[in-house]
């Protein structure tokens, strides 16, 4: 009985070895890299939507509501992109630097995003959605630079 409690208890150890070393160890570069494009992505449709619903509003062609829930929709997968971002930690320097440029990015299309969202004129409307616009262009040519547009 003592026996088979002991290799229980060593299985049963080392099985949570196994499963704190998954959890913790340092990213892959390639699976890194993954995620970073999957983020960039995200923020690309973010920055995108916001802006195409941003000039939907000043052609006149939404209702406020379906602006409301479209800025909320983005916003809401600009969450998710930097949660993501900020789970993982980069292997290297380069997957630094990779993070540090697209961190950048992400947190402008938040801000703009959130301008759009609650511009109180044409202005100020036009304006974020022409920032929206230049973000989305960058996170095009990064991705493209990162081999995944």
């Amino acid at each position: 009985m003592r026996t088979r409690l002991s290799i229980a208890a060593t299985a049963l150890l080392l099985f949570w070895a196994g499963v704190a070393y998954q959890v913790t160890k340092p990213a892959d570069p390639g699976d890194y890299r993954r995620t970073l494009v999957q983020v960039a992505q995200a923020t690309h449709d973010a920055a995108g939507t916001g802006s195409l619903v941003a000039r939907q509003q000043l052609a006149g062609q939404v209702f406020g509501a379906f602006a409301a829930t479209a800025y909320d929709d983005a916003a809401t997968a600009l969450a998710g992109a930097a949660s993501d971002l900020a789970a993982e930690p980069p292997p290297d320097t380069a997957g630094a630097a990779m993070r540090d440029r697209l961190a950048t990015l992400l947190h402008r299309t938040v801000k703009d995003l959130g301008d759009a969202a609650t511009a109180g004129d044409d202005t100020a409307r036009r304006g974020a959605a022409d920032r929206l616009d230049r973000t989305a262009a960058e996170l095009e040519g990064l991705l493209e630079q990162w081999g995944a547009a």
